[in-house]
């Protein structure tokens, strides 16, 4: 089984002045993490890479230099499926129906999403949508939030989300 950790909208330091310790506790578990953007400060990946490999998107708060550093669109193959990752934008009505069409012809198995800091797994499209929520905003949703996708033997992908 492989397990990984998903976070977005991190908005460190306006929002918080750090991750979260449930969610660091939590990535111990985690063969690799995937941040879905808004991170806002290049030390959140750093911290995140201490515990596991991390793949991030950048998202529409981040400045020049994440903007450089990370892709607006990314997959990656993680135990034989393909994850699509990008952090949205716009309004949250229809964001799945945009974000898909982004990947539409990239034959991914699930996509991870952010942007609208509600924490969200469903399917759209026969594809899993997993967002994790906001790690560090409430503003939203009634609590902050983080998440797991688990790829099991079969290729089977599960989702969690965890509150704090």
């Amino acid at each position: 089984m492989i397990t990984i950790g998903v976070l977005s909208d991190t908005h460190i330091p306006e929002r918080s002045a750090s991750i979260p310790m449930e969610i660091l506790y939590g990535f111990e578990r985690a063969d690799c993490i995937i941040h879905a953007g808004d991170i806002t400060d290049g030390g959140v990946i750093e911290q995140l890479e201490r515990i596991a490999p991390v793949y991030a998107v950048c998202g529409n708060m981040d400045g020049g230099r994440l903007r450089k550093m990370l892709p607006e669109k990314r997959i990656v193959e993680i135990g034989g499926r393909r994850i699509g990752v990008i952090h949205g934008g716009g309004s949250p009505v229809n964001i799945k129906k945009r974000i898909y069409k982004v990947f539409e012809y990239d034959k991914v198995d699930c996509i991870v999403f952010g942007h609208t800091h509600c924490p969200e797994k469903s399917f759209f499209k026969q594809k899993l949508f997993f967002n994790p929520g906001s790690a560090t905003d409430r503003r939203f949703a009634p609590q902050c939030s983080f998440g797991f996708l688990f790829i099991d033997d079969d290729r089977d992908i599960e989702s969690e989300i965890i509150m704090i």
